[in-house]
């Protein structure tokens, strides 16, 4: 097996590693969406609709990815830090518990970045 058929394996499975995570992570944040909050006493404020709403242009950026490795990885991990900065900006505090979704949203966004840097001809 030839350095470049080793490559395009490599890339290969990273890609589709990838892809198989953000589709997890679309039907999580899905289930997520369509869940209704057992607790909730009152209405959610605008800010709150548009601090969640950055996690679903997160999980948009995967999608983007598909297509455009680089661009949907850095567009994921963007939104994810902005969402982070709106959040303490907004509300004065951070939530660990956070943590939890980046877990789930930044990987694969970074396996995208690592796939398409991969797929760059070599010089």
């Amino acid at each position: 097996m030839t350095q470049k058929n080793k490559t395009h394996l490599t890339v290969s499975i990273i890609r589709w590693t990838a892809r198989g995570w953000s589709i997890l992570a679309l039907l999580v944040a899905l289930m997520i969406i369509f869940t209704p909050d057992p607790y909730a006493t009152s209405p959610v404020p605008a800010i709150e609709w548009f601090i969640l709403s950055l996690w679903g242009v997160a999980i948009l950026g995967l999608l983007v990815a598909w297509r455009w490795e680089f661009l949907g990885g850095l567009i994921t991990i963007g939104t994810m830090v902005f969402r982070e900065l709106i959040f303490y900006i907004a509300m004065g505090y951070w939530i660990p518990a956070f943590l939890l979704v980046w877990i789930l949203v930044i990987p694969p966004a970074i396996l995208f970045i690592l796939a398409a840097r991969l797929s760059l001809p070599k010089s």
